[in-house]
């Protein structure tokens, strides 16, 4: 047990953890400013486009409770290990894909292999790591998620003016392979003490029922699945709001992420800060408020009372710090309700989080789809304003660990 505490707090883990997390970060958000390009070449709409997303987060929440179970049965590493070779083949795919629906079948590859990685790596962390370990490093990915936000559309958005955009899918098959070879030889396996009991149906049903029926880990996780669903709906709507309303390029789109970062930062900060002095139900209570604030914000650009840019970019920004303070705190505490099985709850509470960022990016697209003319920002801050106002019934009333 010492040794294990003793590779969570080591610096080599956090950052090949920190590495690990990145893969699907980048694979979510790298080829966004490249989307109208595919588009344009596969003779596509918009909410076509957004179906690349939207796949790839279905996908991912269906597979995850089945990467929970089996990393779970044996071991973190070997879970580990396949999703990313799943992920390369299934960047390749997109690289070569020729029509729409190669595309597709590459990114449904995509999800399948990244399906093995976040839950498998929270689980990780819950097993080698503090409770202030997991926090911070939880925070951290959430910072990281914000920071691929403005690097991967910047680095998309150079590789497609310089080379073209399948140029993007070829610097993930090259990045995960890097990952993936410094994984197989440094990271250890943490889950020594696995079950051995087979894996049925039946037993991951039960066990699944018993999680989402447990208020210590649904009530907790719904903040952090409301934050998430805003999440898609950002995804989705983002690069149409940015580049297309207000005409910045690809490479300025991933800068003007800079804010998301920003927020993301210090909201961790502060949600660590105050969760070591207060305990979690105080960053909850905190958080209620502040997404009220939020969520008013929101609602002034839908009513057009402040309807630029900045605006835009500042209050998404605000956002990010309110998401960065409360998710860490929301995915390590549900997860430690369920410690001996902690696989299953970080594959549970993956599914949970994508599946409600593949609802969110769905109804966007789908009303995008059905309604063509309707501002796209103001259904994108329509949507997150209600879902900011839903989030502080679950933050007054949860009772994190």
């Amino acid at each position: 047990m010492i040794k294990t505490n003793y590779i969570g707090d080591s610096f080599i883990f956090g950052v090949i953890v920190l590495f690990i997390g990145s893969i699907i970060r980048i694979g979510a958000s790298i080829y966004l400013p490249a989307m109208s390009l595919i588009g344009e070449e596969f003779h596509i709409n918009s909410s076509m486009m957004s179906d690349t997303l939207s796949i790839y987060f279905i996908i991912f929440a269906f597979f995850i409770l089945v990467a929970g179970v089996l990393s779970d049965t044996y071991g973190r590493k070997p879970v580990l290990i396949a999703g990313m070779l799943f992920f390369i083949v299934g960047s390749a795919v997109c690289g070569i894909s020729e029509n729409y629906t190669t595309l597709m079948a590459g990114r449904a590859i995509q999800a399948f292999g990244a399906s093995m990685i976040p839950g498998t790596l929270m689980a990780m962390i819950r097993d080698a790591c503090s409770d202030m370990r997991v926090v911070s490093l939880m925070g951290w990915l959430s910072v990281l998620s914000g920071l691929f936000l403005v690097v991967a559309p910047m680095i998309g958005g150079v590789l497609t003016y310089f080379i073209n955009w399948r140029a993007n899918f070829w610097f993930l098959v090259i990045f995960t392979f890097a990952v993936f070879v410094i994984t197989l030889f440094k990271i250890p396996e943490t889950h020594t003490k696995r079950t051995e009991n087979q894996i049925t149906l039946k037993s991951v049903f039960s066990l699944t029922l018993t999680m989402i029926t447990s208020a210590k880990f649904t009530f907790v996780l719904m903040p952090a699945v409301i934050f998430f669903v805003i999440q898609g709906v950002f995804l989705s709507l983002a690069p149409y709001i940015v580049m297309g309303k207000y005409g910045l390029s690809p490479v300025l789109f991933g800068v003007s992420n800079i804010f998301i970062v920003i927020g993301l930062f210090i909201g961790r900060w502060i949600g660590a800060y105050l969760f070591k002095q207060h305990g979690g139900i105080y960053v909850y209570h905190i958080g209620a408020y502040s997404s009220f604030f939020v969520s008013v914000l929101f609602l002034s650009l839908f009513f057009d009372t402040i309807f630029n840019l900045w605006s835009f970019l500042i209050i998404n920004g605000i956002f990010a710090a309110v998401f960065g303070m409360i998710s860490p705190i929301s995915m390590k505490s549900s997860i430690t309700a369920f410690r001996s099985n902690s696989g299953v709850a970080a594959a549970l509470q993956g599914a949970s989080l994508l599946g409600a960022a593949a609802l969110g990016s769905l109804t966007v697209g789908f009303i995008v789809r059905k309604a063509p003319d309707l501002d796209v920002q103001s259904i994108f801050a329509i949507f997150s304003a209600l879902f900011c106002l839903m989030s502080i019934l679950p933050l007054l009333r949860s009772k994190p660990e």
